[in-house]
């Protein structure tokens, strides 16, 4: 295999190696308090799909004015259902880019190991940056539909960043993607010359980039947590 190593692809390495264990040690504190927290959200998460489970039972059983506030309860949970996932998946491939830096970021790492990370990493932005792009236009049509005075300027530029990004890096992805992971080519020969031209500094670059853009979106959905609920006061007070 002739790897394509790029000067500042070297330079990179030898930082990595003389840290490794500092970045390793940094790494798992963090990654711990996310996985925490990604806990909290699965609660929040299960706490919706068991209150919209209960409200489809009923509605079941009866018919007419109670049915209908019933299933104006449920479309309350859905709508928190839809922010906690949200927040899920944000969580979710934010512990992703965080494992892929601390696979890479050890003393000694086999080339075809790290490219292999790498190519990982790129097919993960793809799919998780499309969930999240999904996933935020939901709670747009929430906000809009229920909360339309609410001030969602700093949401929508978080989310139109992560648009942007997603706009500009798919076609990189969409190559390594399918080139290597997802799909593979035929071609074998096409294959290695993917992998070969893999660099590590620009993986790098684009999971912490990544990683800043949804940090950033997480910390914008997280104030709409408390429109959720308020919806879901409104509908039980409505009663």
């Amino acid at each position: 295999m002739q790897y394509k190593q790029s000067p500042l692809d070297r330079f990179l390495q030898q930082r990595i190696s003389d840290n490794a264990k500092e970045l390793k040690n940094t790494l798992e504190t963090t990654l711990q308090e996310e996985q925490r927290c990604l806990e909290e959200i699965r609660f929040s998460i299960n706490h919706c799909k068991e209150n919209i489970a209960a409200c489809e039972k009923v509605i079941k059983k009866y018919n007419g004015y109670s049915s209908q506030i019933i299933a104006s309860k449920k479309s309350a949970f859905e709508d928190n259902l839809a922010i906690w996932n949200l927040l899920g998946h944000i969580q979710m491939a934010s512990i992703e880019m965080k494992e892929f830096l601390k696979r890479l970021s050890v003393e000694f790492i086999d080339e075809w190991e790290q490219r292999s990370v790498i190519k990982s990493a790129y097919t993960a932005i793809y799919e998780t940056s499309k969930k999240l792009v999904d996933g935020s236009g939901k709670i747009f049509d929430f906000i809009k539909r229920y909360f339309p005075s609410y001030d969602y300027s700093i949401f929508a530029s978080s989310r139109k960043e992560l648009t942007t990004f997603r706009d500009n890096k798919t076609p990189e992805l969409t190559r390594i993607r399918k080139g290597i992971d997802a799909h593979r080519e035929n071609d074998i020969v096409a294959q290695l010359d993917i992998i070969e031209g893999l660099h590590l500094s620009d993986a790098i670059k684009l999971i912490n980039e990544y990683g800043m853009i949804i940090n950033k979106l997480g910390q914008e959905v997280k104030p709409i947590i408390d429109l959720g609920l308020k919806r879901l006061q409104e509908v039980f007070q409505s009663r």
